[in-house]
């Protein structure tokens, strides 16, 4: 009896909970009202809604098939670079419609870096709208 308390007590308690505190290093993406992304840190990185803020180290964009694009590091101490969950990220780049991009940013909290990567696509529809496509999606695209 006692070892099925356990086991279930792992396995829907302790195992969910060090599950959601592992973070994917997934930035989010959405495409905002000019058809640009606003990439971000997703809101789930801040457990405890305390507000708390990521400090970015750099931001690089490569095209996939051609190579670095951009790359920026904010190293400054008299001027760090900070964000909270779902505040976009300056990445200070034009992005162009129907071009694989990788998106990577490197931010720190309480000495730990984390790195972000995601692939994106800003598709063109026929009918002139714009669709944002993520990761194998963003690849494979034709």
């Amino acid at each position: 009896m006692k070892r099925r308390y356990i086991y279930w007590l792992l396995m829907f308690l302790i195992l969910p909970l060090l599950v959601s505190c592992i973070s994917s290093g997934l930035p989010d993406i959405v495409l905002k009202d000019d058809g640009q992304p606003c990439i971000s840190i997703p809101a789930n990185e801040d457990f405890f809604k305390s507000n708390k803020q990521f400090n970015v180290m750099a931001t690089e964009i490569g095209q996939i098939g051609v190579g670095l694009l951009s790359l920026k590091y904010y190293h400054d101490p008299l001027k760090p670079y900070y964000v909270k969950t779902q505040e976009c990220i300056n990445f200070d780049y034009h992005f162009q419609n129907n071009i694989p991009y990788s998106i990577s940013f490197t931010s720190t909290e309480k000495g730990k870096n984390k790195p972000w990567v995601r692939f994106m696509r800003i598709k063109k529809n026929k009918d002139g709208t714009l669709q944002l496509l993520l990761d194998e999606n963003a690849r494979d695209a034709t």
